[in-house]
This record gives structure tokens, C-alpha cells and sequence, in this order.
């Protein structure tokens, strides 16, 4: 797990612990097991009846990667490549590159210079590269609408949790005394305490970041795309180069901007 993700998740157990500390000979109240089972139960069934099993238990297996910080693949070894085809292709040699295409790795890119290799037409060409991306985009926004749906769930189950606790309560209200009926109140709210964690501390984080993810792979994908295309009009290897490169530049650029905060300051007219 990356260090700056371990700090993160360490900083909100602690913030969680803290304030269950603040009233430390009732901690027990915080630990509820059947509540635990009816946020996280409840809401993984709701997202298998909403969602297809397939597409919920590939992003159920997709979950730790995300903690862990996987990077993307790097893009330098595929173009580094795309050059290497764009060398032998340029110079009409279609067995030589053929050779080359066999060493290709990424299918996306492979399955885009085969068609150059085949000469195929160039809106034909277009057209699959960017069904391509487009699969990827919609598979993607499944996985990131699936996370979203059960931060909507969760929040829900626990207050379903907490309707049931307060029948309990009211039902036996008359046999009752104060005590045994603050300690039932305490316990059928906790529930809407793992709702609310389970939301904005697990799913909605999870979402945003398959999200960015989804954003870097994608813009990926275009850069080699555009190499590509500029292969089959047989461009130099160097302008294909300082193009990709200027690319790859202005989407670091645009990503740090992103991930900075606003430093702008107003000024008083």
C-alpha cells in the first residue's frame, strides 16, 4: 500500500477511535456486530440485485488494488515500440515491421497496427480505435457506478438498522427503565454511524479514485492513438516522438494542476 494511503487510513482510525474515546466506559456501544452485518449485508445484496453479479464481484476483487495504489502501467515502453514499427514501416518494409508487430505486447496498440499493416481505410481505422476506447470507458464507468451505488446504500441500511432498533425499544418501552432504554437507543443509532463511515470513508473515496484512474488510462490510450494515426501517414519517427511527448507533457501538467490547490488570492479593489 503507498505510504501516502497507509497515512490516510491510519489518520482516520484514529480520528474514529478518538471519538469513541471521548466516553470511554461506554465503548462497548460503538461495537455492534449485527449492525456491521446489515450496513455491509444489506448493501452488497442490494448491489447484486441492482447490478449484474459479474460486473459487482470483478469490482469486489478490484477493491485492495485500489488501496494499494497500483500504478498504471507506464507508456514509455509502448511507445518506445510504436517508434521502433514507425522505423521499418516508413521505409516500406512490411515484412520487417509485420516482424515487429509480433513483438507488441499492448493490444490495443497491436490491434491498431495491424490494420495499418493491412492498409485498411483510415476512417475505418479511426473507428475502431475509438470503439476501443469507448468499451473501456463504459466498462470503466460500470465499475465506478457500482462503488457509487453502494455508497448509497450504506447510509440507507443503517438507517433501516436504526428504525428496527427503535421498534425494538418502543415495543418493550412500558417494562423499561431509563437505562435499558438509553442503552437501546444507543444501540440502534450506531447503526447509522457505519452507514455514514462506510460511505464517505470507504466507497465515495474508492469511487473518486477508479475515477482518476480510469482518466489516466484513458489519456493514455489517446497518446498511443494518436500514434498510431500518425503512423499510417508514415510520419518521421521523431515527429511522431516530439507529438507523443508533448502529449504526455500536458497531461502530467494538467494532472498536477489538478492535485494542487487553488493558490489564486483575491485582492481588494
Amino acid at each position: 500500500m503507498k505510504q501516502s494511503t497507509r497515512l490516510i487510513l491510519l489518520a482516520s482510525a484514529v480520528a474514529i477511535a478518538a471519538m469513541m474515546l471521548i466516553s470511554p466506559s461506554h465503548i462497548g456501544a460503538f461495537l455492534n456486530l449485527p449492525g456491521l452485518v446489515v450496513v455491509f449485508g444489506g448493501t452488497l445484496i442490494a448491489t447484486f440485485l441492482s447490478r449484474p453479479t459479474v460486473e459487482v464481484m470483478a469490482v469486489l476483487r478490484s477493491i485492495p488494488a485500489l488501496l494499494r495504489e497500483e500504478p498504471l502501467p507506464a507508456i514509455k515502453h509502448d511507445i518506445d515500440q510504436l517508434l521502433q514499427f514507425a522505423s521499418r514501416y516508413r521505409v516500406a518494409s512490411v515484412r520487417n515491421a509485420e516482424r515487429e508487430l509480433s513483438r507488441i505486447k499492448n493490444p490495443f496498440v497491436r490491434a491498431g497496427l495491424q490494420q495499418v499493416v493491412d492498409r485498411a481505410p483510415e476512417q475505418e481505422l479511426e473507428k475502431t480505435l475509438h470503439w476501443r476506447l469507448s468499451s473501456v470507458l463504459r466498462r470503466e464507468q460500470g465499475r465506478i457506478q457500482i462503488i457509487n451505488t453502494m455508497a448509497i446504500f450504506a447510509p440507507a441500511f443503517g438507517m433501516l438498522g436504526t428504525l428496527f432498533g427503535l421498534v425494538n425499544m418502543l415495543s418493550g418501552l412500558g417494562e423499561s427503565g431509563l437505562q435499558e432504554i438509553g442503552g437501546s437507543m444507543a444501540f440502534a443509532m450506531i447503526t447509522t454511524v457505519y452507514g455514514i463511515i462506510a460511505a464517505n470513508l470507504l466507497f465515495k473515496p474508492l469511487a473518486i479514485k477508479l475515477e482518476r484512474r480510469t482518466s489516466q488510462r484513458l489519456m493514455q490510450m489517446k497518446t498511443l492513438m494518436e500514434g498510431i494515426l500518425m503512423i499510417y501517414h508514415k510520419r518521421h519517427p521523431a515527429q511522431i516522438r516530439d507529438v507523443l511527448e508533448s502529449i504526455q507533457h500536458g497531461a502530467t501538467n494538467e494532472a498536477e494542476a489538478e492535485r494542487q490547490p487553488n493558490n489564486l488570492t483575491l485582492v481588494g479593489a
